[in-house]
């Protein structure tokens, strides 16, 4: 991991994602990029209470949050030995940050759980959930104090080759950490098929099939990694029901998902508005 970019709307919770963002960059030794956007509305609303041209009151405005920037730098103790680079981009919030993470070529891309202008859970929707849709990059959302280094992670995994990366991702990101993988299965239409006379041996024949290959797959996926620290738990339920209790249960403090393609399915929405502690989707 070379390049971080961390993205901050200087709100308590994007805060925690600048605390983070520095303990990875410094665990790394990578660099990283702290960036502001600022957004077009944001520069009409202050020509209003300006006397100024357009272009002044924008170049005054991004002065201004570069100020900010760089007295979070200036205050870190201790220094960290790393690049730190602030920088201030006028443009939409979303492309903002999908731009210049592919700019700095960004081997993470990290972001609060909240915005400013939210009191509540929606700015996983509006910003985090449409950077992860739209960008290409591995993204971090935080949720809790960097209190220290990751230590458990959690990885629910569907046996594809993105299961694979993002196992290998949160293992470079979390060398030290700790790793359960974890798998929810279900019985498709149980209680349909019941009403259609399966006997109920059958069914359970089929649930004990599912489990069992389940349960080869993910011990193979565990053995391909060589690394004794992993655990692994098979379990009937909904994916994110399981992951959330395990979470509660093992008390991890990452849980790192893979996303198929650009849409997000609802076990990953339902896991970014719910889980208590951070969430790593690559």
């Amino acid at each position: 991991m070379k390049q971080i970019l961390v993205a901050t709307d200087f709100s308590p919770h994007a805060q925690k994602a600048l605390d983070r963002a520095v303990s990875l960059a410094t665990e790394h030794r990578a660099a990283l990029e702290i960036l502001h956007v600022v957004t077009p509305s944001s520069v009409d609303a202050l020509c209003d209470f300006l006397p100024d041209p357009r272009h002044v009151v924008e170049e005054k405005l991004v002065n201004s949050f570069f100020s900010q920037l760089y007295d979070f730098v200036d205050r870190l103790e201790p220094k960290p030995p790393v690049t730190i680079q602030p920088r201030v981009r006028v443009a939409e919030v979303v492309p903002g940050i999908i731009e210049s993470a592919e700019a700095c070529d960004a081997d993470l891309v990290v972001i609060g759980s909240h915005g400013e202008h939210t009191a509540n859970a929606l700015f996983v929707g509006t910003t985090a959930e449409n950077v992860l849709a739209g960008g290409t990059r591995p993204v971090l959302i935080v949720k809790q104090e960097a209190a220290g280094p990751y230590g458990k992670i959690g990885i629910p995994v569907d046996f594809t080759a993105k299961s694979a990366a993002t196992i290998r991702l949160a293992a470079e990101l979390a060398p030290d950490a700790t790793t359960c993988l974890l798998h929810a299965f279900q019985v498709p239409n149980p209680g349909h098929l019941r009403r259609l006379g399966v006997p109920e041996a059958q069914i359970r024949h089929y649930r004990t099939e599912l489990y069992e290959h389940a349960t080869r797959e993910i011990d193979k996926l565990a053995a391909a990694l060589q690394d004794g620290r992993i655990s692994r738990v098979v379990e009937l339920d909904y994916p994110s029901a399981m992951i959330l209790r395990w979470t509660e249960t093992l008390h991890f403090d990452l849980v790192a998902m893979g996303k198929h393609g650009g849409r997000l399915g609802s076990v990953i929405r339902y896991v970014l508005h719910n889980s208590v502690c951070d969430v790593l989707i690559a």
